[in-house]
C-alpha cells in the first residue's frame, strides 16, 4: 500500500511540473506577430499610412543589451533636438504598433525612438520576461542616447501594455528620465496571472501560479514575484501619467487607479471612455494627444524651474 502511495504521490508530483512546464512556456514564450506582419496589418487597420511612413526620415539601430543579444530600435530624428522620446509596444506586437505616436511628439519638437522589445520584432532575447530583462534594455537605449548624443538630454517614456510595465520597473530605478507614460501598465505580474487563469481557463488553482514561477526561476533565473511594477512606487521620483482605457478586459482598470494612488509627488490619471485594452490613443486621439502635451508641458515648466510639480489632474 505505501508503495502504490508513493507511487500515485510521483505521478501526481510529475503531472503538476508538467502542467507547471506548459504554463510557463505558455507564458514565456507568447504567440507573437512576425515583424513584417505587424507592419501590414498596421496599415490594413489604418494605424500607419505607408506613404507618410515611408516619406518619414529615420534610422535603425541595433545595439548591445545587458544580458548578451542585440536590440532593434528605429530613429526619428528632429535635427539639432535636445528632446527624444522612448516608446516601448505591448506584447506580442513589434515597434510599429508605436508608430502611430510619432507625429504627437515630432510636431513637438521631440525625436523618436521606437523599440523592439526582446523576443520581439528584430531585437534577440530567448523569451519575454515582463519587465525584468525589458527594463535593462530600457536603460541600454538610455545609456546609448547620452553616449550619443551628451547629457542632459530631455528624455521621455511611454509604453503600452507590457511597455509600459517595463518603464515603471525602470524609471523606479533610474531618475534620468525625465517624464514617464504608462498606458494600461499590470501593477503585479502575479495577481495578473491569477485573474487570467480564473477568464481564460476557468481554474481558480492558485498555486499552479506559483508552481509555475518556480519553474520559471529554475529555467530562467528569475519568477513572477520579482515582476511587480507597483512595488516601490511610492518612491518613484519620475513624474508618471497613468492611462487606462475603461473598457480594457485584458488588464483591470484597477490596476492603473492602484499605482496612480500609490505613486507621490508629480502624477496624473486618464481614464479613457469606450477604450479596451492598449485602444485609449485610437478610441480618443485628440483627447488623448491633448492629455499627454499638457502633461510634457508641466514637466518641462519643472525642469525650466518656472512650476512647483504639485498638480494633480484626474482625466476621463
Amino acid at each position: 500500500m505505501l508503495f502504490l502511495l508513493l507511487i500515485v504521490s510521483i505521478i501526481i508530483l510529475l503531472l503538476c511540473i508538467a502542467i507547471a512546464y506548459f504554463f510557463s512556456n505558455l507564458i514565456l514564450f507568447p504567440r507573437k506577430v512576425q515583424y513584417e506582419e505587424t507592419y501590414r496589418r498596421s496599415i490594413e487597420s489604418g494605424e500607419i499610412d505607408a506613404h507618410v511612413f515611408e516619406q518619414k526620415e529615420k534610422q535603425e539601430w541595433f545595439i548591445d543589451s545587458y544580458h548578451g543579444y542585440k536590440i532593434h530600435g528605429m530613429f526619428f530624428p528632429q535635427d539639432g533636438s535636445k528632446k527624444i522620446m522612448i516608446i516601448a509596444h505591448g506584447i506580442t506586437w513589434s515597434l510599429f504598433g508605436s508608430f502611430k505616436y510619432v507625429e504627437m511628439f515630432q510636431k513637438r519638437g521631440f525625436s523618436v525612438l521606437l523599440c523592439d522589445h526582446r523576443f520581439h520584432g528584430l531585437s534577440g532575447g530567448s523569451h519575454t520576461s515582463f519587465g525584468f530583462y525589458e527594463k535593462d534594455d530600457l536603460k541600454a537605449w538610455v545609456d546609448y542616447i547620452e553616449e550619443r548624443f551628451g547629457s542632459g538630454m530631455f528624455i521621455g517614456l511611454l509604453g503600452e501594455s507590457l511597455g509600459a510595465a517595463s518603464a515603471l520597473q525602470y524609471v523606479n530605478k533610474d531618475s534620468r528620465v525625465s517624464f514617464c507614460i504608462a498606458d494600461c501598465a499590470f501593477s503585479d505580474l502575479t495577481s495578473l496571472l491569477k485573474l487570467r487563469l480564473l477568464l481564460d481557463f476557468k481554474l481558480n488553482i492558485y498555486p499552479l501560479i506559483y508552481l509555475t514561477s518556480f519553474i520559471t526561476r529554475l529555467r530562467f533565473g528569475w519568477d513572477f514575484t520579482e515582476i511587480s511594477p507597483i512595488r516601490g512606487l511610492e518612491k518613484t521620483r519620475t513624474p508618471i501619467l497613468f492611462i487606462h482605457g475603461q473598457e480594457d478586459d485584458f488588464i483591470p482598470l484597477q490596476m492603473t487607479v492602484d499605482m496612480f494612488k500609490r505613486k507621490k509627488g508629480q502624477k496624473e490619471l486618464y481614464l479613457v471612455p469606450k477604450a479596451g485594452h492598449a485602444q485609449a490613443f485610437l478610441a480618443d486621439p485628440k483627447g488623448y494627444e491633448t492629455k499627454v502635451i499638457e502633461f510634457i508641458k508641466e514637466i518641462e515648466l519643472i525642469v525650466r524651474g518656472d512650476g512647483d510639480g504639485r498638480k494633480i489632474e484626474l482625466g476621463g
